[in-house]
């Protein structure tokens, strides 16, 4: 219990850390570069992401949930990943260019084989997360991931001020992951540990990964391409300058997102592959996991909604105001799908990636669907709808494949849910009718933080009522752990 205290205050204080770090960034390159800047960055970003999902993820979550690990399963994955991050860097410079034409977006190719240059680290980070996992070592799992944001965007302001442009925002998202597993060699040396492990093929653990391995791949890399869709779609809709909006609107929830959910999916992660001799239990625990976690993710992104307002203009300065509606709807969004992302933890947990390929494949599709109509139709908040679309598309699926397994089990935590929601709302509306009622808010710093301050105080008041449940719960959760 106190061994799981300790990971949850050092999973806190790196979330804490890569959120300011990330928001401070961003305050300075945002007045810096343009809107269309942004809007190329989202594109070469959409695609680099794919690639390094593809390099890393699935061997890390694969190693991560093996019973069974030899150092030549490691070996494999670093030289498997190695030949992938050689074909990335190819497909930037052969059809980088063919890209650029077909999007009119110059500048473009140059800027990919720039991006892909930097996934050469992704192998060895994912080995070096998936060791950290295995031997439940949250703590440097943290401090690293801290530490390579902090180094990572520090570059990346060095780049803006130095003229940089759309490379210093690529520097921002990929620098990181390079600083990551040199800190996180570092930490096992000091251990003790071995950190040579050379690059080598065998083809019978490759047999042995594969299996996982490619339907997580393929999870991954349709997960990763909602994005990178939705970027292109919107550069071929409205333009780069709309792009660049989106881009500051995902900057507000994208770091706390991130965090959260690469953080809480490690620690769910590591509770629910004891149980995965056991699906109806494992997928019980993934329901009580998303109320208990639900309980402070969703008031926190519907707060963030109700700031949107005044924190945005804050943090990016003037000229992004048409940002604010969709950082809004983002923000909802997130809220209500961050917690269901714990059922797809469990599938993974449970052996069962293709549950998660069914997830990414039909809420992908959903979303281009609706983007599609809603552009058709001319709406005003077409980027938004699709936003939201994908992201209540992957909830309803993972309760869609849970139910088979659980049934009526799960009644309980969705009614917690509904709670939960209930309270966060009532919060919001109590916040807006205090601080943020007039046509034009003028908020400063310190008042910010009073309406965060007022928005903890109000919350559990709220939730003492609306769901006395809910709040027994998350006091005995603290307690306990």
């Amino acid at each position: 219990m106190a061994s799981f205290k300790l990971w949850i205050g050092a999973s806190a204080a790196d979330t804490i850390t890569r959120l300011a770090v990330q928001l401070a960034s961003t305050m300075v390159v945002a007045r810096i570069l343009t809107a269309e800047e942004f809007g190329l960055a989202s594109l070469v970003l959409g695609v680099t992401t794919i690639m390094s999902a593809f390099i890393g993820l699935p061997f890390e979550e694969s190693l991560a949930q093996r019973r069974k690990l030899y150092t030549s399963h490691l070996e494999t994955s670093l030289f498997v990943s190695a030949v992938l991050t050689a074909i990335s860097v190819a497909f930037s410079a052969l059809l980088g260019p063919v890209i650029e034409r077909l999007s009119d977006a110059p500048g473009f190719a140059l800027a990919l084989v720039a991006g892909s240059l930097l996934l050469f680290a992704q192998g060895p980070g994912a080995v070096a997360r998936a060791i950290a996992r295995r031997h439940r070592r949250f703590v440097d799992l943290s401090v690293c991931n801290a530490l390579s944001t902090v180094l990572g965007s520090g570059f990346a302001v060095l780049a803006a001020f130095a003229g940089w442009g759309v490379y210093s925002l690529i520097l921002q998202r990929l620098l990181p992951n390079v600083f990551f597993p040199v800190l996180a060699l570092t930490a096992m040396k000091w251990r003790g540990q071995r950190i040579w492990i050379p690059m080598r093929w065998h083809p019978a653990r490759f047999r042995e990964l594969f299996r996982f391995s490619w339907l997580h791949l393929a999870d991954v890399g349709v997960t990763n391409a909602g994005p990178a869709t939705l970027s292109f779609l919107i550069n071929a809709y409205f333009g780069q300058a709309v792009l660049g909006m989106l881009n500051i609107a995902l900057r507000i929830v994208d770091p706390l997102r991130s965090a959260l959910l690469s953080v809480g999916h490690n620690l769910a992660f590591s509770v629910l592959v004891r149980l995965q001799t056991d699906a109806r239990k494992l997928t019980v625990k993934a329901a009580e996991i998303t109320a208990d976690t639900g309980f402070f993710i969703i008031p926190a992104f519907v707060g963030l909604a109700v700031v949107s307002p005044v924190l945005l203009p804050m943090l990016v300065g003037p000229g992004w105001e048409s940002s604010i509606p969709l950082s809004q709807m983002l923000c909802l969004a997130v809220a209500f799908s961050l917690p269901f992302n714990f059922y797809y933890s469990g599938y993974s947990a449970l052996g069962r990636p293709e549950y998660g390929l069914y997830g990414s494949t039909l809420s992908l599709l959903a979303m281009v669907a609706a983007f599609l109509l809603s552009a058709w139709a001319g709406l005003g908040q077409t980027v938004g709808i699709a936003f939201i679309t994908y992201e209540a598309a992957k909830v309803l699926i993972a309760l869609a494949l849970a139910l088979p397994i659980s049934g009526r089990a799960l009644k309980t935590a969705l009614i917690e849910i509904v709670r939960i929601w209930i309270g966060s709302l009532l919060m919001a509306a109590i916040l807006h009718w205090l601080f943020l009622s007039s046509d034009r808010p003028q908020v400063s710093g310190l008042g910010l933080a009073g309406i965060v301050l007022a928005g903890v105080v109000v919350y559990p008041l709220i939730m003492t009522v609306v769901c006395p449940r809910c709040m027994r719960d998350f006091v005995r959760l603290l307690r306990s752990r």
